[in-house]
């Protein structure tokens, strides 16, 4: 009981209280510093909230330090105030632009816990010295990563190039960055995160592009593209038209094929030409949910035939809803592919519903329309629905999945 209190009482100081009694302004600007390493940073904050909570090996080396209510006592209004405390003496550094020369140089000279605040209106990379793309490969850090956002999230700035054939709009090479209420448009890709760990895509549009809409690339690890909306892609290269893209094929070069632990979460798609996500070989553990996707636009080119196709290991698909809408080039829901030997395999879907409209391809009338269709693989499935026309209906049997190495979960 006494754990679930205190459990309840951390979660209350995330708030921060505008009052605390037990303590004054010169209590707050105590040291903090429990783990005697000469600074007070967000470690010092997970030390005491661990050591609140019981857990083994969370050793408070200094107590009069994590004392900052100065009552010889520890508790969560010390956590709250060292809370507070680390806010107060964040590195946040706001930059306000409102032309393409002012985003693009804030962009390129960003530093850490930087908030790049963009005005709303059209800004166009050409704009400034025949630039190619909005780029940066400046760091972030995790407790200070570079923001780059609309000023008024209700009227979001146009970030565009000049055309759907040639470059990318938002090119970003650095660590820990967030790229949030956006619009990203007209260039053969929207947004591409090249050797950027940490980095996450959130509630931004990305549309009208000739390839792919967001390509996470080269070495791209962790990062997370979430409640965005994606449409109409592949207008130049229908094949290459994804609208998230991870990792690279095995037939390119000069790239890191290593892309883990990437996610795709609640972000809908619309007229997308190819996969709405592929996920490489050679990439583990991407997991894609709350997805919605819509078939209407998918042209079939370069294979294309799936919501998502997969060829790399341990992915989880969980959660999603597709609409095949009839288009006769969608042939499964969920497709895993064997493109290295070793890659593709292992992979979950798990309370998936997919609307396929019938049991069996309209092209090709003996081919099933498989919920996952992966022959070779040992994937694992619970909890999938199928409307094949006359209702959803479990997905769990043989009949849904194209493969002799499925495991169904309890």
């Amino acid at each position: 009981m006494k754990k679930q209190i205190i459990s309840a009482f951390i979660a209350m100081t995330a708030i921060f209280p505008a009052v605390i009694s037990q303590a004054s302004a010169d209590d707050i600007n105590k040291s903090g510093d429990l783990n005697s390493d000469g600074t007070f940073n967000i470690a010092d904050v997970i030390v005491m909230q661990n050591w609140l909570l019981n857990k083994p090996e969370n050793d408070i080396k200094n107590w009069k330090a994590a004392d900052l209510c100065k009552d010889d006592i520890l508790d969560v209004f010390d956590l709250c105030l060292m809370k507070i405390k680390l806010l107060s003496e964040s590195s946040v550094n706001y930059i306000d632009v409102s032309t393409s020369e002012e985003l693009l140089l804030a962009m390129r000279n960003a530093k850490p816990g930087d908030v790049i605040r963009i005005a709303s209106g059209v800004y166009d990379y050409t704009a400034y010295q025949g630039a190619q793309k909005f780029d940066s490969s400046a760091e972030g850090t995790k407790d200070a990563p570079i923001i780059l956002t609309a000023a008024d999230p209700d009227d979001p700035p146009v970030i565009t190039g000049a055309n759907t054939e040639h470059g990318y709009v938002i090119h970003i090479s650095g660590d820990y960055w967030i790229l949030e209420n956006l619009k990203v448009t007209t260039s053969q890709k929207g947004i591409v995160l090249d050797n950027s760990n940490h980095s996450v895509i959130r509630n931004c549009e990305v549309y009208n592009t000739g390839a792919e809409a967001i390509a996470i690339r080269d070495g791209s690890c962790c990062c997370t593209v979430k409640d965005s909306y994606i449409h109409d892609t592949g207008l130049i290269t229908p094949g290459y038209g994804e609208g998230i893209y991870i990792g690279s094929a095995k037939s390119t070069s000069g790239y890191d094929y290593k892309c883990d632990y990437n996610i795709v979460d609640g972000c809908t798609f619309r007229n997308i030409a190819a996969e709405h996500v592929d996920v490489k070989e050679y990439t583990t553990g991407t997991e894609i949910m709350n997805c919605t996707f819509y078939g209407d636009g998918m042209t079939g080119a370069n294979y294309a035939g799936s919501f998502v196709d997969i060829a790399g290991n341990d992915v989880n698909v969980h959660d999603n809803t597709g609409y095949r809408n009839g288009n006769t080039n969608i042939v499964a829901a969920f497709e895993l592919h064997l493109q290295v030997e070793e890659w593709g395999y292992h992979c979950v879907f798990t309370d998936n519903t997919v609307y396929m409209d019938q049991p069996y391809g309209a092209v090709d009338t003996n081919r099933r329309m498989y919920v996952v269709d992966g022959w070779y693989s040992d994937f694992s499935v619970k909890n999938n629905l199928v409307d094949y026309g006359n209702g959803l209906v479990p997905a769990d049997s043989w009949e849904y999945y194209n493969s002799d190495y499925v495991t169904y979960l309890e």
